[in-house]
């Protein structure tokens, strides 16, 4: 059955398979054709709508009988089609880039100069218009920027700049069709030419005459215009082409009407009528040399961004990597391990070369007791003088520096840390009188006077002073001199730290109507009483005091030995040394500790072994990733199999 209706939807007769069903399928034809020839009796005409509604039925029945039967899709082959994706609709760029012409070349500008003159000139004189190829350059079209462009255009473009002496002259000249297209031009050559000076060669708005002047005021070695304002100014004299070396022509531009510059008649006209006027002819002495500009710039789409065609901006510079094999990597870490240690060794050595001392006085001799009296805030304001005793075993050789030091006192607290107007510090007149708000609450005192220097990091100011007094093998005591000055850095002390504009006056008149820190004794213009340069905010304690420091165990400078006399020309010599401590800081309200640390400094700087530590530990850590990486080359590396199992 299902052979039949194939072979009636193609139009063929039908296959049977035996004779008997031939026979059976002849007589199955007959029976039409003998019914159609008994209706020969007239019949009674049908109305239109009845044979269109019959027309219409048989139309029906005939495609059913045409189609093969197929099976329905079920859902789950429905499911697992993909969905067809809709073609995007293409705009109007995606139209002009494609139908953008091929950017142009040397034989476009030879075959409209023969276009030209095939009406004008003759056969010979026709062929002496044609250049050779030796008349243009060779650059890349890809080039996205016209500096970078002219750069591979002209490569000795510095040189040729500084040769150039001429007046009314150019050494390079571009050709493009409209005023607008010139200065966009002249702003894209402001990387390559440098120091050279461009011109606008154009007779919009701008007079020949004053560009006449203009030439010959000075050297010009870049000119930018279209081809009929330099036509005229070669006629009038005022461009000289021999000095000319390159011609740039602006050919696949297009303005807002999709127009070349070879597709306006006036600039077609005026660009060979320049052509004619002597650059042919300098041409077949290799002088100047034309460049056909190809295509432009994208400066819409995916392609704006791009970066130019250069060596650096596309990753196309000479590059060296090393192969990481055993033979390399092995001696390279085995070669750092060992340069760690040395450099951890000769550190630590010159570490150890310091000496130094250390004498906690918090509750030593008879400290004990004014550490019992600072207890009570009531005696916060009274003196109190101790005494502690100590010994150098080895003399101190060179430069002896005297620091105190404190422990658990944690000045890197922010609130701590900003509790100060440097702007009061540094003199400023209006500050003094009117601190900062970060200083509360210690802004200003009971009566409401501006305390200077405010803040909290200017009132907890380490007031213990000290007297070094050393003993000698033969019971004669010697004061040790200490050098109070000099122990602030040159910034701190000539620029963050100043004092007020004194005008005059006093120190003591500049500081009128200020009040002290709650916790100092003194005002800070009496600070030093010995030297009255150290007073004010340019004391050099208060100075070191003020820079804060980052851990709360820290040390500070108090003064330097000062070698002038005997017997501490050499240094700080052995033996019983006994201090004198004005006890003035308490510590027991934040439990911390107070010392005296005596030391000599070399070039690393104190004894900190910090650093020694660090690189060699570093040192080992390398060694055992080397030893270890040799073991798995010797046991893996030699046979590939193993390895990469």
């Amino acid at each position: 059955m299902a052979d039949d209706v194939l072979s009636s939807c193609l139009g063929m007769a039908p296959i049977y398979s035996n004779a008997s069903e031939a026979e059976e399928g002849a007589e199955q034809e007959k029976q039409p054709t003998e019914k159609t020839n008994t209706k020969s009796k007239p019949e009674k005409r049908k109305s239109i709508t009845e044979k269109t509604v019959k027309a219409k039925k048989k139309k029906k029945s005939k495609q059913t009988q045409c189609i093969i039967p197929q099976k329905k899709e079920t859902e789950d082959e429905k499911s697992t089609k993909p969905p067809k994706k809709r073609k995007k609709k293409k705009t109007i760029t995606d139209v002009l880039a494609t139908s953008e012409p091929k950017p142009g070349c040397p034989a476009d500008l030879q075959n409209l100069i023969t276009q030209h003159f095939s009406d004008k000139r003759s056969v010979i004189e026709q062929e002496e218009l044609k250049l050779q190829d030796s008349c243009f350059l060779s650059s890349n079209d890809l080039t996205h920027s016209l500096s970078s462009y002219l750069k591979q255009v002209c490569p000795k473009w510095a040189k040729i700049q500084k040769q150039h002496t001429e007046k009314s002259s150019v050494v390079l000249l571009i050709v493009c069709s409209s005023a607008l297209r010139t200065i966009d031009l002249i702003k894209q050559l402001t990387t390559f030419k440098g120091e050279a000076k461009a011109v606008k060669l154009f007779a919009k708005h701008i007079k020949i005459e004053e560009q006449v002047k203009l030439l010959q005021k000075g050297v010009t070695h870049v000119g930018v215009g279209t081809p009929g304002r330099i036509s005229a100014l070669i006629e009038k004299e005022g461009l000289n082409l021999q000095a000319l070396r390159y011609l740039v022509l602006d050919w696949n531009w297009r303005d807002q009407k999709l127009r070349r510059m070879v597709d306006i008649p006036e600039i077609k006209q005026d660009l060979m009528k320049l052509l004619e006027s002597g650059i042919l002819n300098g041409c077949k002495d290799d002088k100047p040399k034309v460049r056909v500009m190809g295509k432009e710039k994208a400066k819409s789409g995916p392609l704006a961004r791009r970066p130019d065609n250069s060596a650096f901006k596309q990753q196309r510079l000479p590059a060296w990597s090393p192969m990481l094999t055993a033979n390399t990597v092995l001696p390279f870490f085995y070669f750092m391990s060992l340069i760690c240690m040395l450099l951890g060794v000769w550190l630590l050595l010159t570490v150890q070369s310091t000496q130094e001392i250390k004498v906690d006085y918090t509750h030593a001799g008879t400290c004990n007791m004014c550490f019992e009296t600072l207890k009570n805030m009531s005696n916060a304001g009274k003196s109190c003088t101790c005494t502690v005793e100590f010994s150098i075993e080895k003399p101190f050789k060179g430069d002896v520096f005297f620091y105190y030091g404190l422990q658990n006192f944690h000045q890197n607290l922010r609130r701590y840390m900003d509790s100060r107007d440097d702007a009061q510090m540094v003199g400023r007149k209006e500050n003094l009188k009117n601190p900062s708000i970060y200083c509360e609450p210690f802004k200003k005192d009971q009566n409401g006077l501006p305390i200077a220097p405010c803040g909290a990091v200017a009132n907890s100011i380490f007031n213990d002073s000290f007297t070094l007094t050393y003993i000698g093998s033969s019971g004669a005591s010697h004061r040790v001199p200490l050098l109070r000055r000099g122990i602030t850095w040159y910034t701190d002390k000539n620029v963050k730290f100043r004092n007020p504009k004194m005008d005059n006056l006093t120190l003591a008149q500049v500081f009128e109507d200020t009040a002290k820190p709650l916790y100092w004794q003194k005002p800070v213009y009496e600070l030093d009483p010995h030297q009255a340069t150290n007073n004010g905010f340019i004391n050099d304690d208060l100075i070191v005091w003020m820079r804060e420091a980052a851990f709360p165990n820290f040390k500070k400078l108090y003064g330097i030995l000062y070698r002038a006399n005997n017997p501490f020309t050499k240094g700080l010599p052995a033996g019983t040394y006994n201090i004198s401590i004005s006890y003035n800081f308490p510590v027991q309200y934040f439990r911390g500790r107070k010392q005296v640390v005596l030391t000599t400094l070399t070039w690393f700087g104190g004894q900190n072994h910090f650093l020694p530590i660090a690189y060699l530990v570093t040192s080992s850590l390398i060694l055992l990733i080397a030893v270890v990486l040799t073991v798995v080359w010797l046991k893996f590396g030699k046979n590939g199999k193993n390895m990469e199992e």
